[in-house]
C-alpha cells in the first residue's frame, strides 16, 4: 500500500464522504438516469458535491464512477463513452482535491512520501456491482463478471489513490472485483459489502455471513474491508463488532442516514446529522478505522462528524456559527 494511504488507514480517524447519488437526485438527476453521465453533462454539479464534502472535512472523496461498467453504460446507450466517462469521473475528483488544496491537479505529484499524510485529501475510485448476476439467481459466469470489472478498470486514464469496491451483495462478485483490481492496478483495494440484519446476525442478500466474508476478503488480498449501505448507523454499531472480531485489516463503515420512509415513491431519510455523528464516534471507539455515510447522508452529516472528531481544529467551512 502506498505510504500515505497506508498511514491514512493505520492511524484511524479517517473521515470518508457521504452520499453522492442522493446529492445528485437533489440536484435534478431523474430516476433511471445514469449519474455517471453527469461527468460529461453536469461537471460543475459533480465538482460542487466533491467540494462540499472536502469543505465539510472529508479526508477521502469517491469518484462518480459507481455504475460505469461496460454493460451498464451500454444499457443506457453510452457504451461508446466508457473510457471518457470513467476517466472524467476520476479527473473531476482529482481536480476538486487540487482546488481545495489550492494547488494543481498533477498526477505526477504522488502522495507516496508520507510527509503529507496528516493533511492530505485522497481520491477513491468508486466501483459498484456489475448488474450481472451469478448462479443460481442469474446466468452470468465468473469470467463474464470479472471481465466487466476489468473493462471498467482499463478504461481509466487518470490517477487516484485507492480502489473502493462498494455496495457488493454477493461475496463472489466482491472477490472477482478484488482480483480484477489487483490484476490491473498497483493501488490498494478496499472491498465493502452491504449487509442486512436478522436474528442470526448480519448477512448479504446472497447469504454471506459478515464475519466469514471479511476473513475470505483478507485471505484474497484486500487491503481494507468494510460495510456500507442497507442499514442505519445504529445497526452498523453491532455489525462493527462482528467485523472487528474477524479481521485485523483496517475497516471502513458507511451507514445510511437511518431507515427510509417512502414518500411519493421516493425514499426519504429522516435521521439527523447529530444522531448520525454520535454513532460515528462510537464506531471509531470500536476500532473502526474509517467512517463515512451512504444513502441519505449529506455534507451536513460529515461536517457534524468532523466537528466531534477534530474538536481542536477550526470549524469546517459552512459549520454553524462560522
Amino acid at each position: 500500500m502506498p505510504v500515505a494511504v497506508r498511514e491514512l488507514f493505520e492511524r484511524g480517524g479517517v473521515l470518508l464522504d457521504g452520499g453522492l447519488g442522493s446529492m445528485l437526485i437533489a440536484a435534478g438527476l431523474q430516476a433511471g438516469s445514469p449519474p455517471e453521465e453527469w461527468n460529461h453533462t453536469n461537471r460543475d454539479v459533480i465538482m460542487t458535491v466533491h467540494a462540499s464534502y472536502l469543505a465539510a472535512g472529508s479526508d477521502v472523496i469517491s469518484t462518480n464512477t459507481f455504475g460505469a461498467t461496460p454493460a451498464r453504460l451500454e444499457g443506457h446507450g453510452l457504451g461508446d463513452q466508457l473510457r471518457s466517462i470513467n476517466t472524467a469521473g476520476v479527473r473531476l475528483a482529482r481536480d476538486a482535491v487540487a482546488r481545495f488544496r489550492g494547488g494543481r491537479a498533477d498526477k505526477n505529484q504522488r502522495r507516496d512520501s508520507g510527509n503529507e499524510a496528516a493533511d492530505a485529501r485522497f481520491v477513491a475510485l468508486s466501483i459498484g456491482p456489475t448488474g450481472k448476476m451469478l448462479p443460481p439467481v442469474g446466468a452470468a459466469s465468473e469470467d463474464e463478471v470479472k471481465a466487466e470489472f476489468t473493462g471498467q478498470f482499463r478504461s481509466i486514464e487518470d490517477d487516484f489513490d485507492f480502489v473502493l469496491i462498494e455496495t457488493i451483495f454477493d461475496l463472489r462478485e466482491g472477490l472477482l472485483a478484488l482480483e480484477a483490481a489487483k490484476d490491473t492496478f498497483p493501488y490498494p483495494v478496499a472491498v465493502s459489502l452491504t449487509y442486512n440484519t436478522n436474528p442470526r446476525g448480519f448477512f448479504t442478500v446472497m447469504g454471506d455471513e459478515a464475519g466469514a466474508a471479511v476473513k475470505q476478503l483478507q485471505a484474497a488480498g484486500a487491503d481494507v474491508v468494510g460495510a456500507n449501505c442497507s442499514i442505519s448507523s445504529g445497526d452498523m454499531l453491532a455489525l462493527a463488532d462482528v467485523l472487528r472480531r474477524n479481521t485485523d485489516l483496517p475497516i471502513l463503515c458507511q451507514p445510511n442516514a437511518g431507515n427510509p420512509t417512502v414518500e411519493n415513491r421516493v425514499p426519504v431519510y429522516k435521521q439527523r446529522p447529530e444522531e448520525f455523528a454520535g454513532d460515528a464516534m462510537k464506531l471509531f471507539e470500536k476500532g473502526i478505522n474509517a467512517v463515512g455515510g451512504c444513502c441519505g447522508t449529506t455534507p451536513d452529516f460529515i461536517r457534524e462528524v468532523s466537528a466531534r472528531l477534530r474538536p481542536g481544529r477550526p470549524k469546517p467551512e459552512g459549520a454553524a456559527g462560522s
